[in-house]
């Protein structure tokens, strides 16, 4: 554990930051828009590119948002529990951002063979796959910066940076759509280049910092816990997206493209786990560990109910919305909201783990899920398609959300059921909260 400087300086407080449910509320809100960008750019892409058009799209940004986790070695994770615990920011970026871009010229080193491998004879898919290798430098560095934002409980500054990735392709993909210039390589551009605009946001973080304070402790201290944070990572990424990028070279186009519709539907719940999960990061790592319990219960909650509304509407929906031709992905998007229930729960209780310096315990689990995964999805895929793949999704994260319930029982000293079974004290706390966020409203108006 990275011992604090006592002349830092601490992590200035966001005002919001003393209203967890406000903040939930608010990034909750960013991921709807997210959400509603997604749902506007997949039909037209769905119906403009087709299901092999739209699968390319898939493998494309699978990867390139894939790559910056694998490669920041979770050194923006520790940069946001250190700044929560009071770090110095000079220091802590002093030891992070180093390391971190040392790391992406491992992606550098690696774009021209991994592009090969990921186009499998599609010259769009290869092309946008290498570039955004060759561009992890860049991508990894505002990685970094983003946790950064993290720690500092800097909500509104995240919240624009999700914003502008997540509405700048709407427009791109709109304007392209009208003037008759979508194509899968235009909507990569326009996916990457956003990417990039809305990290760009994250370097006035840095302004101020007039040296970075390289600390070789430090920077151990940092790849050590970085690592076991960085290994829960990429497994958590590679249990939630691993799917997509096998499918990209182990089935036809036109089922990674039923596959990608089917994940942009049941995402819909995700939005509130990311948020949940945001939020709690700085509050436990700052010492709250009592509400990681209720966190984790009302989450569940919310994702089983929006889970199941989607489900029962979802075979009239989904031909409506993306086109009859997408009709087969119903099946899938069955099982990947029954998925998204355990999904809630593990996210959440990630981290609660690694805010208390549990990395390896999140970590493992993770590790348990994806040794599951990787077998069943080279198996299973190539005969069973995305439906195979959607059970294979369930199956893991309710093996993840099990080790995870083990490692957090013992972390936190409570029962398990404390973590999953809501109470009656759940929906009273929830009302004292709304009533105070319409106070809180009102005397600002």
């Amino acid at each position: 554990m990275t011992d604090v400087d006592p002349l830092a300086v601490p992590a200035p407080l966001d005002p919001a930051r003393t209203s967890f449910v406000g903040i939930v509320g608010r990034l909750t809100g960013v991921n709807v828009v997210a959400l509603v960008a997604a749902i506007i750019t997949g039909p037209i892409t769905a119906r403009m590119l087709g299901a092999d058009g739209r699968g390319e799209l898939a493998a494309i940004i699978s990867v390139i948002t894939i790559a910056p986790i694998v490669f920041d070695l979770g050194l923006g994770q520790w940069l946001a529990r250190e700044r929560a615990r009071g770090g110095s920011r000079s220091d802590l970026l002093g030891a992070a951002l180093p390391v971190a871009l040392g790391c992406s010229l491992v992606a550098v080193a690696l774009a021209a063979p991994v592009s090969e491998l990921i186009g499998q004879g599609r010259p769009v898919v290869k092309t946008f796959v290498l570039i955004g290798l060759l561009l992890m430098p860049v991508s990894v560095a505002l990685h970094v910066l983003l946790g950064l934002a993290i720690g500092e409980s800097r909500w509104r500054l995240y919240s624009a940076t999700r914003l502008v990735t997540s509405v700048l392709p709407v427009f791109a993909i709109v304007m392209l759509a009208l003037g008759g210039g979508l194509t899968v390589a235009s909507a990569a551009a326009a996916y990457l280049l956003a990417g990039l605009f809305g990290g760009l946001l994250l370097l006035q973080r840095v302004r101020g910092v007039r040296r970075l304070s390289f600390d070789r402790r430090r920077a151990r201290a940092a790849v050590v816990f970085g690592a076991k944070g960085w290994l829960s990572q990429v497994a958590g990424t590679a249990n939630n997206r691993l799917d997509q990028a096998l499918m990209a070279g182990l089935v036809s186009s036109r089922q990674l493209g039923l596959y990608a519709v089917a994940v942009t539907v049941a995402s819909i719940t995700h939005g509130l786990m990311v948020a949940v999960s945001a939020a709690l990061f700085p509050r436990v790592a700052g010492g709250d560990r009592e509400i990681v319990a209720r966190s984790c219960r009302v989450t569940i909650c919310f994702v089983l109910v929006v889970s199941a509304v989607l489900a029962a509407l979802s075979p009239a929906m989904i031909p409506f919305v993306f086109g009859a031709e997408f009709g087969e992905a119903v099946p899938m998007v069955i099982v990947l909201l029954m998925a998204s229930v355990p999904l809630a729960a593990a996210v959440v209780l990630a981290a609660a783990l690694v805010a208390t310096n549990e990395p390896g315990a999140a970590m493992r689990a993770e590790l348990v899920a994806l040794a599951v995964t990787i077998p069943a999805l080279v198996a299973f895929i190539p005969s069973g398609g995305g439906f195979s793949a959607a059970i294979i999704s369930l199956i893991a994260y309710s093996l993840r959300l099990a080790v995870q319930l083990r490692s957090t029982c013992r972390a936190f000293g409570t029962p398990w059921w404390s973590f999953v079974l809501p109470t009656p004290h759940d929906v009273t706390w929830l009302r004292q909260r709304a009533r105070r966020l319409r106070g809180g409203s009102a005397g600002a108006s």
